[in-house]
């Protein structure tokens, strides 16, 4: 910022500014001491360069007037000879420098870089005690987490007094009698790994974590080593208080970070049994499992769910293997869940079935007509693994299933569409071959999704379409080297390679010579034959 009452001052002063090679630019310029002020408080320059005698307020006003007012700007006197006194007077009252009128080029230049660099000092002593003061945030958040998920289980003889005094330490408020435990679980894990990197989802979470904060006026919330959200509700809170204040929560999630939970509170135990009420907690999601979207589940209805008897269940499962019919094999898993849904399992049941149910799943998969299709298309690949392990739901347990029961099905109905449809694509590789052809290009002719047309094409023509591509060119290649002079890269063109050395690579891979090995011992059994 530069503040003097002359006009031609502060044009030769912004122009020679300008032209020195400093990151510094001009962020303004005033008449006098009053205008100066304003545009301080506007653009909140580093630098101040100002004379001494100006109008209305003079640059010695302006200097006690920002010492006053602690802003933090560095500034610099322009003074004529005869204005030394005040010059002194500027210096007592903060003023870090002074030049004579009119400044030279390179005392102004040095000046301004020694500035600079004075700031770049601060300013990287302000980042490494940033992140210092990052790191400590960072290990208190981490021991307090640590604190209260060992506080869930509870695996040390501790006593409540212990635990209070522990908690205080490091600034944890347990001085309520009782809790009820709250857990959010984040529904669609799978597709949230899919969409999301780490970093992201760490995001997120601190999203969430605040954002429950809020509700839940400071109750205690953390994630537990399951990436749960635990929030613990001292007694302060009623249970009809604590249902609206987690279905607040819930609301508020989908709302602002498009996040579905599902979520569980406890009854309120004594703070000596709290890891009783985390494991009901975690119990209680399995319910979960029976529902079609997210829930909000509490200990009141554990009364509806008392069945731990899940024989007949398992039996069903263990019959599935039995059945060679798609059909029937799709009606019984069918069959199999409504029944589930109103047998009232227990918790531990439900979670019981799911591991049994994920078992008899991955078993089917080897049945003949799935491991066929497992096998041209890897549909039941790890992906499908680790998205049957982060299944909400039975539901969606049984999804990729009636998927592949249902792609199988297509298939028998379209053999005579897919054979006119290998003959289609068969034609124009014999077609086209010259040309720069391949998978995505052939499946867009016949209008086919790729994938699918791939694993079509191999099963109908025993090959793969680029397989079958690449022996169609090599033919050509070969009738050309017999028949023609033409040069190798000539030959590669002509069969749609534009590179001549990955065509005789390509070339020597499918037939066990290179091209000129090739044309060679085609003309030594031509004059044999002669």
């Amino acid at each position: 910022m530069i503040a003097d009452d002359e006009e031609l001052l502060r044009t030769g002063l912004t122009k020679m500014i300008e032209r020195m090679e400093l990151p510094v630019v001009v962020v303004g310029t005033a008449s006098d001491g009053l205008q100066a002020l304003d545009m301080i408080a506007v653009h909140e320059p580093h630098v101040l360069l100002t004379d001494i005698r100006m109008p209305n307020m003079d640059g010695l006003e302006l200097i006690e007037n920002l010492a006053k007012n602690q802003h933090h700007i560095r500034t610099i006197i322009l003074s004529g000879y005869d204005d030394f006194d005040y010059a002194r007077k500027a210096l007592r009252s903060g003023c870090s420098d002074y030049l004579v009128k009119p400044p030279i080029f390179t005392e102004l230049s040095e000046l301004l870089h020694s500035i600079y660099l004075e700031f770049s000092l601060e300013l990287e002593k302000l980042i490494e005690e940033s992140k210092k003061n990052e790191i400590l945030h960072r290990s208190q958040v981490l021991l307090k987490t640590d604190f209260l998920r060992t506080l869930l289980v509870k695996k040390n003889n501790v006593s409540t007094k212990r635990w209070i005094e522990q908690g205080d330490r490091l600034g944890i408020n347990l001085g309520s009698d009782t809790y009820a435990v709250a857990i959010l679980r984040s529904e669609k894990r799978f597709e949230r790994t899919q969409k999301y990197s780490t970093a992201d989802w760490e995001l997120f979470k601190y999203a969430c974590l605040n954002i429950t904060g809020e509700i839940v006026d400071g109750a205690l919330s953390f994630y537990d080593e399951q990436e749960q959200l635990v929030i613990l509700l001292p007694n302060r809170y009623s249970f009809e208080e604590s249902c609206e204040k987690l279905q607040e929560t819930r609301m508020n999630l989908s709302h602002y970070l498009h996040l579905s939970f599902s979520v569980a509170l406890s009854a309120s135990y004594p703070f000596h049994a709290i890891a009783e009420a985390y494991v009901e907690a975690n119990r209680l999601l399995s319910v979960r499992l029976l529902r079609e979207k997210s829930v909000l589940v509490t200990s009141k209805e554990l009364i509806h769910y008392v069945n731990e008897d899940v024989t007949h269940h398992l039996k069903q499962l263990g019959e599935l293997q039995d059945s060679d019919s798609l059909s029937e094999i799709q009606m019984k898993l069918n069959h199999w869940l409504e029944t589930v849904k109103i047998a009232a399992y227990t918790p531990q049941a439900l979670e019981k079935l799911k591991q049994e149910l994920r078992v008899a799943l991955l078993t089917l998969t080897q049945k003949p007509p799935m491991k066929q299709i497992e096998h041209e298309s890897g549909f039941f690949s790890s992906q499908w693994l680790e998205q049957l392990g982060h299944a909400d739901s039975y539901s969606d347990q049984l999804e990729p299933i009636h998927q592949m029961i249902e792609q199988l099905a297509r298939q028998q109905k379209a053999g005579p569409h897919q054979n006119q449809t290998v003959e289609k694509a068969t034609a124009y590789i014999q077609k086209y071959y010259n040309r720069s052809i391949n998978l995505v290009s052939i499946s867009e002719h016949v209008h086919m999704n790729p994938a699918y047309f791939s694993v079509m094409f191999k099963k109908k023509s025993g090959i793969g379409v680029i397989e079958f591509l690449t022996e169609v060119r090599m033919e050509k290649a070969k009738k050309l080297l017999v028949e023609t002079e033409l040069k190798t890269y000539q030959i590669a063109e002509l069969v749609g390679y534009n590179d001549p050395a990955y065509f005789s690579n390509i070339f020597k891979r499918q037939c066990g010579i290179t091209p000129h090995e090739y044309r060679n011992t085609a003309a030594i059994n031509v004059t044999r034959n002669q």
